[in-house]
């Protein structure tokens, strides 16, 4: 594994597969990154604290970095550079395009987090203009920003495919990400609701053909250890209100536990008679 900090011709010249992450590997990020390797190309990984995404000043001082930890993990894997940037690289003062996430950046996620999704866009982007990989690698549970991605490749005409990699859960259910590091032993416990609560709203909506469980669920689950922000079923290829021809549904969830903010989705498909 060759460790690099900026991009050289020479791997300008190869046919790269980028594995884009915040560090604070866990198994999630390895079996993305276990994707990449099936692939015929050269695997990068990244590892990068975007703070333009971060709309509290305290949640990005909060966020984990463990970059020796994660060196040491990468160096067990098959993988054939860690692009390490530097702020300043990655945002030049001789200027950089800031992507706008438009009206569906502003909802969801991007409404509990101004911002956010621009800086996500903007960092992406610039990856793509830096590495200009054939392939990427993104994880499913952060559907919303998944969906914000292909949509900006597609209207600005990158030429990268992005390969979609499932949601790691552990044996109870919770979907693993960098965040969980930050729960206490019990907020884990109160965590893995999330999974149960996505599960039963799929349930309710298939029985009730009910959109509205927000009310539902949040009267039922939250209390003082857990607080559901936001709870929706939306039509999983245009990320708004279903219609009456919908197929594709998903159900995406946030909810505050330990003052951690955690995200989570599930997706089912409901097939027209």
């Amino acid at each position: 594994m060759e460790i690099i900090k900026e991009i050289n011709r020479d791997i300008l010249d190869r046919n790269i597969c980028l594995v884009p992450t915040m560090g604070a590997l866990h198994d999630g990020h390895l079996s993305l990154i276990k994707e990449a390797e099936k692939t015929s190309l050269l695997t990068m990984v990244s590892i990068f604290v975007n703070k333009r995404q971060f709309n509290d000043e305290a949640d990005f001082k909060n966020y984990p970095k463990t970059i020796e930890n994660d060196i040491k993990v990468l160096d067990n894997l098959d993988i054939d550079y860690l692009f390490l940037p530097k702020n300043n690289y990655i945002y030049p003062e001789a200027g950089f395009i800031e992507i706008n996430s438009g009206n569906l950046g502003k909802k969801f996620e991007g409404h509990s987090r101004p911002g956010h999704f621009d800086g996500v866009l903007t960092v992406v982007n610039r990856l793509f203009e830096l590495i200009q990989p054939k392939v990427a690698i993104f994880g499913k549970k952060d559907a919303q920003q998944l969906f914000l991605i292909k949509e900006m490749i597609i209207k600005k005409n990158i030429e990268v495919k992005i390969l979609e990699g499932l949601t790691f859960r552990d044996k109870f259910g919770l979907a693993l990400s960098s965040r969980n590091q930050l729960l206490s032993a019990r907020g884990k416990e109160k965590a893995r609701l999330l999974y149960k609560i996505l599960n039963e709203a799929k349930k309710d909506f298939l029985h009730n053909r009910e959109l509205l469980v927000f009310k539902k669920f949040s009267s039922i689950y939250s209390n003082d250890d857990l607080k559901i922000d936001y709870l929706e079923i939306l039509d999983s290829e245009t990320f708004h209100t279903p219609v009456e021809n919908t197929e594709n549904y998903i159900i995406i969830i946030a909810a505050y536990i330990d003052g951690i903010r955690l995200i989570d989705n599930i997706e089912f498909r409901l097939e027209k008679l």
